[in-house]
């Protein structure tokens, strides 16, 4: 990366080296908010329960004295899933102040943005998935706005990290505070000319859906290559789909209860049995894509999931963009 120049400079008064991987971690944090769907976990090594997807993201350098720090404001909507209420839809807007903080170790520079302030000035509960659990929890004095607001809180929270590992300018983004010699989890390892635009994991219980992207496709010539498996659960499908369709699919899906029917045109649709591993390539005109995890009935492939019990699949995912065969 020609912004922190070759090598990690292990002189913490070089001030200017700092300020470049301070920038740099400041506008990844805002790209990764607005690009897509931001994954939200309860821990880093969890699976994603849930996505925000921002429509807003702006930044500032507070470069004093004595307060050294950066403030990220953002805006979106997104959803998520939690034991006690099933899925709930909002809209959220806030304010988060970080403060950075450098460590070296073994030749890799780590820069940690810990939360000082965590401000959602704005959130509004659009929709409640289980209204029989929303009866219920209200008997108990339980607000599904106030568990959908702990969640998104949660994940402000955990911070991030940047990662420069070797003197070839190798950056790496993660959520939460990775220790040090250490990077962020990717169920995948991978080594490849392609461009790796999402390895992560996703946990989808009996009914819904996960609409991981949108990914921005530049030229001509192109395929998304996909690697997907899955765990716990007999099956679930696997689509993809173009972004004005999963840009409209996630609007209704954060405002309605229930899973969200695909309609044509699809780029691919194919169910995935437990225990295989599902490898495909999509040639795609440039454009926005979205992978569509669906863990419910409205795909129609093989024995509709058993409502009676839920039984959570998790779900590993790799996607790969490169020239097309």
């Amino acid at each position: 990366m020609s912004i922190v120049g070759a090598g990690v400079i292990n002189d913490p008064a070089n001030k200017s080296l700092r300020f470049d991987m301070l920038k740099f971690g400041l506008e990844s944090f805002c790209a990764e908010m607005t690009k897509g769907g931001a994954p939200l976990k309860l821990a880093d090594d969890q699976p994603v329960v849930g996505r925000f997807f921002a429509n807003g993201c702006q930044t500032q350098v507070l470069d004093e004295e004595a307060r050294k720090s950066f403030i990220v404001q953002y805006r979106g909507r997104g959803y998520a899933w939690a034991s006690v209420v099933g899925r709930v839809g909002f809209d959220a807007a806030g304010l988060i102040e970080y403060a950075p903080d450098f460590r070296l170790h073994e030749g890799a520079l780590y820069v940690y943005f810990r939360p000082r302030l965590v401000d959602t000035s704005s959130f509004q509960l659009l929709m409640v998935d289980q209204a029989a659990a929303q009866t219920a929890l209200s008997t108990l004095g339980i607000s599904p706005e106030a568990v959908g607001k702990r969640i998104i809180d949660g994940q402000l929270r955990r911070g991030f990290t940047v990662v420069r590992r070797d003197s070839g300018g190798e950056v790496e983004f993660g959520m939460g505070m990775i220790p040090e010699g250490e990077l962020p989890y990717h169920p995948y390892q991978v080594e490849t000319e392609k461009r790796i635009l999402a390895n992560d994991r996703t946990e989808l219980h009996t009914g819904q859906q996960d609409f991981v992207g949108a990914f921005n496709v530049e030229d001509e010539g192109q395929a998304l290559y996909l690697t997907v498996t899955l765990d716990g659960t007999p099956s679930v499908d696997v689509l993809v789909v173009g972004k004005a369709q999963g840009d409209a699919l996630v609007d209704s899906y954060v405002k309605v209860a229930g899973p969200r029917p695909v309609p044509p045109p699809v780029l691919l649709d194919e169910p995935l049995a437990a225990g295989t591993e599902m490898k495909r390539f999509v040639p795609v005109p440039p454009g926005g894509y979205y992978l569509v995890l669906d863990h419910s009935d409205q795909a129609g492939h093989g024995p509709k999931p058993d409502t009676s019990a839920d039984r959570p699949g998790k779900i590993d995912y790799l996607v790969l963009l490169g020239d097309a065969p």
